[in-house]
């Protein structure tokens, strides 16, 4: 039997989800274009009882559905979840960088440029670019790869982005 992947489609107007199995083969396109997808490992579901198992998978396949659909299913409010773990996240970063975790660092100055350019600010932005900057120094080479090959243009998109904003 060949291999088979699972095609979730929500449709608003009927306000039906929709399954489709469909050969590998044809989603490699599709799968090689877009977002890389969320990646929980098999093995976390194996660790909890099946009941646990199976609602903790459908809670993340109905915030993902809601997440990227205009018509919400309305199950929670997985926006404000999603937005209250970004948080959480952004906190522990935080606290990892004080404590001179450098790959925490690295990863700190990427939410800092996401902050920058989502809220139109300077602030975030240099805060971001000396996050990259020590990350940098301190040998961490995504950093040092990223500061070479990356932030010059991302750098300049917010900037831009900001000015926009702020002429509006």
């Amino acid at each position: 039997m060949e291999k088979r992947d699972l095609v979730i489609h929500y449709d608003e107007e009927r306000g039906e989800m929709v399954f489709h199995s469909v050969p590998s083969t044809e989603t490699k396109e599709l799968r090689s274009k877009s977002f890389d997808g969320v990646r929980p490992e098999v093995s976390y579901f194996k660790e909890l009882s099946p009941d646990d198992a199976e609602q903790a998978l459908g809670r993340l396949v109905f915030s993902l559905v809601d997440l990227n659909s205009n018509t919400k299913i309305g199950i929670r409010d997985y926006k404000a979840e999603a937005d209250a773990a970004h948080s959480e996240y952004v906190a522990d970063l935080e606290e990892k960088v004080r404590a001179s975790d450098i790959d925490a660092t690295f990863h700190l100055s990427q939410e800092m440029h996401r902050s920058a350019m989502s809220n139109y600010s300077l602030a975030d932005l240099r805060r971001a670019e000396e996050l990259l900057n020590l990350a940098a120094r301190e040998g961490h080479e995504e950093a040092k790869d990223w500061l070479e090959s990356t932030w010059p243009m991302l750098k300049a998109a917010v900037e831009r982005r900001i000015a926009r904003g702020n002429a509006v």
